[in-house]
């Protein structure tokens, strides 16, 4: 959960700190005192990417910090990242006008990537926009996919494999199927060009350690006086290694006196340990150290080819093995052009064979799952007052007969899905963006919310006017899902519905305010008189009334 919130300097945020309590906490005000950004600062703690336009008007940084509970399924991913594990979790973004930002967990630097990593585990943010991604069909499948389950995780990291490996054999094929002509033209001048090139045994980074190799024999002698005199000082008639070894015997002996000796002692022992490592590592360089100018000689020879080369044909070392691997296929493509052909249609036939396999089990596991979200989100749907809602979640149908056919295969699997719904009794399902009302929408998101909220490990959500288009007994019971995932989870939710902010157990209220002629974002807990008079206005709008008052009361279970 998150406990604490601070925040300097961010659009129209001066300096805010803010606890967070358990359970459902609302967040009310006025449409622009800044409630929305206050999210915005929770989801750059998630990974959200930061823009130096949110710095506050003459300031050169903003800075977001937050409080987290320890969540213990991010152990792995802190100890293999370095990060340390504490009972809290602190997250820290700096963002500059000069755009060297930073982003720290526990104080230790950390990647955007690494953060979206982390945030996986924290909570869960719906922000005002993702409704509206149920109108785009593109983004269901991201909807469904599960975010934490090693199974689903695999088969994609596997399916992705094949699907390389198949797309790297296709493009191959489809070059010597449209290349030899060409290379026929060019051959004589193709052979010359691989034997130039082969002739230079080349490999990655050949050329700087040849220069390497070259400086060492040139600068021989210099380099043995060198090596001679440092390990003359380490073990000369004075051995400074054993005056360190002594030295630390010697403050071992009084080091339960006083625990800085101790580590005094320990930082001396560090110190004699590597050193002899170094030590004995000049020793075996000194012994080892041979002059040959016939090898010199040759490594210079080798690197002026190497270079005359690279000049030759304007390309690096690694670009001229990269070229000679393509004039030798386009040579075989000449050579042995129906032998090639074939063999490499077997391989794409083959690699497509494998990666229709993979993408058929990917797409088995998405449709089981598929079936426990369609029972699942009619269930969740009959408590948000869409009793007679009939779900079903529609795969595309496919055909594996032309292996040449790379189309068929995303990056994230061969499946596209639609959403088909019915509200009514006796009506058949059609696509969800084509009959659903605004309102319809925001409870098919929440539907969609709560169902995901028992699965995640992530033990925050945050809901950003999710209520939208709502109102009535419908909103009530939306405040109701609301509440009942709070309490196993912490919820935190923006909203303008009186019968949502009532239902919370803990009320902020975001106003702004005019300081020194600049208007700034303030936020506050409300008391319970100061919540009844908020919800209030809510429902009064503009004019605090008598009936607005008990109405008020009302709500809040007041007598």
């Amino acid at each position: 959960m998150l406990k604490e919130l601070s925040v300097k300097n961010f659009a129209i945020i001066e300096d805010i700190n803010v606890s967070f309590n358990d359970n459902m906490t609302v967040l009310t005000g006025e449409t622009g005192a800044g409630k929305s950004l206050i999210i915005d600062t929770i989801s750059l703690l998630l990974g959200a990417r930061a823009d130096s336009d949110m710095i506050r008007y003459n300031e050169s940084k903003a800075v977001v910090k937050g409080v987290f509970s320890h969540n213990e399924y991010l152990n792995e991913i802190f100890t293999s990242n370095q990060i340390e594990i504490k009972d809290t979790i602190t997250i820290y973004r700096e963002i500059t006008d000069d755009k060297r930002n930073i982003i720290k967990i526990n104080d230790s630097n950390v990647t955007l990537n690494l953060l979206k990593q982390v945030s996986v585990y924290l909570a869960d943010i719906h922000i005002q926009n993702d409704t509206y991604r149920l109108f785009n069909q593109d983004s269901y499948l991201d909807l469904v996919d599960p975010k934490i389950d090693n199974t689903f995780n695999k088969l994609v990291n596997d399916y992705q494999k094949k699907l390389y490996t198949y797309k790297e054999s296709l493009l191959k094929y489809k070059k010597i199927l449209s290349g030899k002509k060409k290379s026929e033209e060019k051959l004589e001048f193709l052979k010359y060009e691989q034997d130039e090139l082969s002739s230079l045994n080349l490999y990655t980074d050949i050329d700087k350690e040849l220069e390497e190799k070259i400086s060492r024999l040139s600068n021989f002698d210099k380099i043995s006086q060198n090596l001679n005199l440092a390990y003359q000082s380490l073990n000369g008639e004075f051995n400074p290694l054993d005056m360190i070894y002594e030295a630390s015997k010697n403050l071992e002996k009084i080091s339960e006196y006083d625990k800085k000796y101790e580590d005094f002692k320990e930082k001396l022992l560090d110190t004699y340990y590597i050193s002899s490592e170094i030590s004995d590592e000049i020793s075996k360089d000194i012994n080892s150290l041979d002059y040959d100018e016939d090898e010199l000689n040759s490594y210079i020879e080798a690197l002026e080819e190497i270079n005359k080369a690279k000049t030759k044909y304007k390309k690096s070392v690694d670009e001229l093995i990269k070229y000679l691997d393509d004039i030798t296929l386009e040579i075989d493509m000449v050579l042995n052009y129906d032998e090639l052909l074939e063999e490499n249609k077997n391989i794409v036939i083959n690699n497509f064979n494998e990666l229709t396999k993979i993408a058929n089990k990917l797409s088995d596991y998405r449709k089981k799952i598929a079936l426990n979200i369609e029972k699942e989100i009619i269930s969740e749907c009959k408590d948000l007052d869409l009793e007679n809602t009939t779900f079903k979640i529609k795969f595309n149908e496919l055909s594996f007969d032309d292996p040449f056919n790379e189309s068929i295969f995303k990056d994230n699997g061969i499946d596209e899905i639609d959403f088909m719904i019915s509200f009514n009794k006796g009506e058949p399902v059609r696509s969800l963006n084509k009959v659903a009302s605004g309102g319809e929408m925001s409870r098919i998101m929440l539907a969609f919310k709560s169902y995901f909220s028992k699965n995640n490990k992530a033990n925050l959500m945050i809901f950003d006017e999710i209520d939208t288009g709502v109102s009535g007994s419908t909103a009530k019971k939306i405040a109701n899902k609301m509440h009942n995932i709070s309490k196993s989870k912490q919820v935190l939710c923006i909203t303008h519905l009186p019968q949502v902010a009532a239902i919370g157990d803990n009320h902020l209220h975001i106003y702004k305010v005019l300081d020194s002629g600049r208007t700034k974002t303030e936020i506050k807990e409300l008391t319970l008189d100061e919540r009844i008079e908020e919800i209030a206005m809510m429902l009064s709008g503009d004019r605090l009334s008598q009936y607005a008052i008990l109405a008020s009361k009302e709500l809040l279970n007041i007598k």
